[in-house]
């Protein structure tokens, strides 16, 4: 936990505001400074909590969001960074002792089961005040969406794209510049790749994200994506993931990991933000399923290697699609009592120079459709080819009992995966527990 009161001098606030608004190219980048908090002044305490400790998000906060926005609007801003482990219970404490925060963060999956527990309000009346043009920019703000109604402000998107070592591909008799398209050409690339001492293999041909149940059942995503399926209905009542198509994605996911042709290892092993340990780096790996944060992370602590790795298109089956879209974004607690106040700084970190800046720092796809021309965001490796992708990625259904779900539908791919159950039989059980944790909601 890392909490953040107002310190800075308003002089150092007013001159980190004056290079943001230039940066911006001018005051129209900013949000206006009307309104007042619903429980009075502009002098009283908004309190933000962020979730996450990354060092690079909580320095660019503290030192230039945060001071910039109380010198705008002249409102103190008590910012507080909690790990995601410890996210639901501190939310689920502060919500039961009336001690919730104005703002807070967590990832889109949450959205649905805060909404129906009337913990946070919709934001559609704010949305309506801003510019259609404004609106329109931002690229994830449909998936922020409960029951039609916005409830969350997604700061920007992530996805899963395959990464591969160019000089483990040379040296494999395959061509760097032709990466895999189709599920055959996956595993056709996976077998040329991967190295066995014996029975033992020691590297991995692909890998992919499987360290917990939110990675696995990302991982499974993907495939299930590919083939054309989905996780639940269009009306999120009804689970679909047990579908010909869904079973047919966690048979090819788990045909890398068991049998007499595996040439993936590493189930349970956390590869998310691992830099200079990822397997990719270390040469445990020639190919791996990453997300944008983890690939910053390994151009960050192992330039050279990054130098070696590529990104390819998203793979297809049917459909060529890929787990990702809207990632964390702010929430306003229904129990706020500075709610105008606290949705101006929403809008002030969606200003195009503000989720410009923020992608820098934390990775990931900007929430501004406008920025995927931005030279700078262009020029890095580890955002551009996400960029690219967006419109491909598919993310989780907003349902009130997803993480539920989510879970039970986990622990089945696990057990694919380690060889344990049939994918048919797995999904099944997962969808009938998934039916029973929809009812009791």
């Amino acid at each position: 936990m890392i909490t953040k009161s107002r310190g800075a001098s308003r002089l150092a606030a007013g001159l980190i505001a004056v290079m943001m608004l230039s940066a911006c190219g001018g005051g129209g980048d900013t949000a206006g400074s009307g309104g007042s908090g619903g429980s009075g002044d502009g002098a009283s305490t908004l309190r933000v909590w962020f979730p996450g400790n990354l060092a690079e998000e909580i320095s660019w906060v503290n030192e230039k969001l945060v001071p910039a926005f109380e010198a705008e609007h002249k409102v103190d801003v008590q910012v507080e960074f909690v790990d995601w482990a410890n996210l639901a219970t501190r939310l689920s404490t502060a919500f039961a002792g009336g001690t919730a925060p104005d703002i807070f963060g967590h990832g889109n999956a949450a959205a649905a089961g805060y909404a129906a527990n009337n913990r946070v309000i919709a934001l559609d009346d704010y949305l309506a005040k801003m510019p259609d043009s404004d609106v329109k920019d931002l690229t994830f703000l449909d998936q922020g969406k409960v029951g039609g109604k916005q409830v969350i402000m997604p700061l920007r998107g992530f996805g899963h794209l395959l990464a591969y070592r160019t000089d483990l591909f040379q040296e494999a008799g395959l061509d760097p510049a032709s990466p895999p398209a189709t599920w055959q050409d996956l595993r056709a690339a996976a077998d040329k790749l991967v190295v066995r001492d014996g029975d033992r293999i020691t590297r991995s041909g692909v890998i992919f994200p499987a360290d917990d149940p939110t990675s696995m059942s990302q991982a499974f995503g993907s495939f299930l994506f590919q083939a054309g399926g989905s996780f639940a209905d269009e009306s999120g009542t009804t689970v679909t993931w047990n579908s010909d198509a869904g079973k047919r994605a966690l048979d090819f996911l788990a045909s890398f990991y068991t049998g007499p042709k595996a040439v993936s290892t590493g189930l349970g092993e956390a590869t998310s933000g691992a830099g200079a340990q990822h397997p990719l780096v270390t040469g445990r790996a020639a190919m791996a399923v990453i997300d944008e944060a983890t690939l910053k992370s390994i151009h960050e602590q192992a330039p050279d290697a990054a130098a070696k790795i590529k990104l390819a298109p998203p793979l297809k089956d049917t459909t060529a699609a890929s787990f990702g879209g809207a990632g964390n974004g702010l929430f306003i607690s229904a129990d706020s009592g500075h709610k105008d106040q606290a949705w101006q700084f929403i809008e002030f970190l969606l200003k195009p120079a503000n989720a410009k800046a923020y992608v820098q720092a934390v990775g990931g796809i900007p929430a501004r459709a406008s920025l995927a021309t931005d030279p700078e965001l262009a020029a890095q490796q580890y955002i551009k080819p996400y960029m690219d992708a967006a419109a491909q990625f598919r993310g989780n259904p907003n349902i009130a009992t997803w993480t539920q779900q989510r879970e039970a539908l986990a622990k089945e791919i696990e057990a694919v995966l380690r060889g344990k159950t049939p994918a048919a039989e797995a999904l099944d059980r997962a969808a009938t527990e998934a039916a029973a944790l929809a009812k009791q909601n």
